[in-house]
C-alpha cells in the first residue's frame, strides 16, 4: 500500500479533487483476473469481493463467470486469465495434456451433500437403480460419485442406463419428470426436494473429499505474478474464515451474487466443507494427495486421460498465509 500513500501525497499536494484521486487509487491497484462459476463453495470469492477485501491488498480483481468450473482452464492456460476457481479433478483432467503447468494453491471447499443422485419416490436406494435411466456427466467426478453409491449396493454402471448430461441439465431433466435419477448439484438439489418432485439417495456427504472446489493457478502466474497470488488468497481466505465463524453474515452479504435469498444461501452453506488456512495446508500435504490419486485412477480407466498424472506436486500450499 506504500505506492498508493506515495499517489495521495502527490494528489494532495497538487490539490487534486476526490474523483482525481479515486482514478488514481485505482490505477495503483495490480490487476488480477479470475474465472469462477456461481458456486456455493466458492462463497468467499463473492464475499471478499463486495467487502473490498481484495482492494485492501492492492488488487484490482477482474472476474470472468464460466458455465460449468472446467471452462477456464483452457483461458488460464492461455494467459488470459491469472486464477480460476474449479475442481480437482477438472485440474488433473487438463494436466494429462499439459504437464506440469497447472497446480492447486487453494481449496476453498469439500462438497459434504452440495453434489448428489437424485431419484424419484419409489427408488429408496442405489440398489433400485438397476435397470434404471441414470443422468451423469460421463468421464467426471459426479460419475465417480454415481459409481461409488452402484458399489455400495453390489452394481456396476452396465447395470443402469446411463445418460450424459452436465449437473444443471440433469437437475433440470430430473425436475421436469423425464428421468429416473440424476446426478446433480446445489441449487437444484434443495429445489426439488422443496417441491418434493424427489429426494438424495447418495451424496457427496458419504464420500468425503471426493468433489474439491479449488483454486488453480497457471506456470505462466507463478512466474509473474507470484505476489499477487499470496494477496490474492490473503483476501480471500479472510472472507471464507469469515464465512466459516458467521454464516448468516456471509449469506446475506453472497446472496446477490450467487442470485439466490439469503435464507437459501444459509440452507446450503452445511452442504460445503469450508475450509481455512489451516485446514489447507493440512489437507493439501496429504488427504488431498490421495484423492487426486484416486481420481487420475478414475480418468484413465473411463480414458479420458492418456496416462495416469502424477498429483504428488499438484497441490501447493505454499501461497497460503504469506
Amino acid at each position: 500500500m506504500k505506492a498508493v500513500s506515495r499517489v495521495l501525497a502527490v494528489g494532495l499536494a497538487l490539490g487534486l479533487s476526490a474523483i482525481s484521486w479515486s482514478a488514481a487509487q485505482a490505477e495503483a491497484l495490480k490487476p488480477y483476473k479470475v474465472g469462477y462459476n456461481s458456486w456455493i463453495g466458492y462463497i468467499s470469492l463473492f464475499i471478499a469481493k463486495e467487502k473490498g477485501f481484495f482492494k485492501d491488498e492492492g488488487l484490482d480483481l477482474q472476474m470472468q463467470s464460466f458455465s460449468s468450473p472446467g471452462d477456464g482452464l483452457a483461458p488460464l492456460l492461455g494467459g488470459q486469465l491469472d486464477a480460476h476457481f474449479t475442481t480437482a479433478d477438472s485440474v488433473i483432467t487438463a494436466l494429462d495434456k499439459a504437464p506440469g503447468r497447472l497446480e492447486i494453491v487453494y481449496m476453498t471447499d469439500t462438497s459434504a451433500g452440495a453434489d448428489a443422485i437424485l431419484a424419484k419416490a419409489d427408488i429408496a436406494t442405489a440398489a433400485d437403480l438397476k435397470g434404471k435411466t441414470v443422468a451423469a456427466t460421463a468421464g467426471q467426478c459426479n460419475e465417480l460419485l454415481l459409481r461409488k453409491a452402484l458399489t455400495k449396493y453390489g452394481l456396476t454402471p452396465s447395470d443402469i442406463k446411463l445418460t450424459n448430461m452436465n449437473p444443471d441439465d440433469a437437475g433440470a431433466a430430473f425436475a421436469a419428470g423425464k428421468l429416473d435419477a440424476a446426478v446433480t448439484w446445489e441449487p437444484w438439489i434443495t429445489k426439488v426436494e422443496g417441491e418434493k418432485k424427489g429426494h438424495v439417495i447418495f451424496s457427496s456427504k458419504e464420500a468425503p473429499n471426493l468433489i474439491l472446489d479449488v483454486v488453480a493457478i497457471s506456470d505462466k502466474t507463478a512466474k509473474d505474478k507470484s505476489d499477487e497470488t499470496k494477496a490474492f488468497l490473503r483476501a480471500l481466505n479472510k472472507a471464507n474464515e469469515l464465512a466459516i465463524s458467521d454464516p448468516k453474515a456471509a449469506s446475506e452479504i453472497a446472496a446477490k451474487s450467487l442470485e439466490l435469498k439469503p435464507e437459501e444461501v444459509l440452507d446450503m452453506l452445511p452442504k460445503v466443507k469450508l475450509y481455512g488456512a489451516t485446514d489447507n495446508v493440512a489437507q493439501m500435504k496429504g488427504p488431498a494427495i490421495e484423492v487426486g490419486k484416486e481420481l487420475a485412477g478414475f480418468f484413465k480407466e473411463v480414458k479420458v486421460n492418456d496416462g495416469v498424472v502424477d498429483t504428488s506436486n499438484t497441490f501447493n500450499p505454499s501461497y497460503i498465509g504469506k
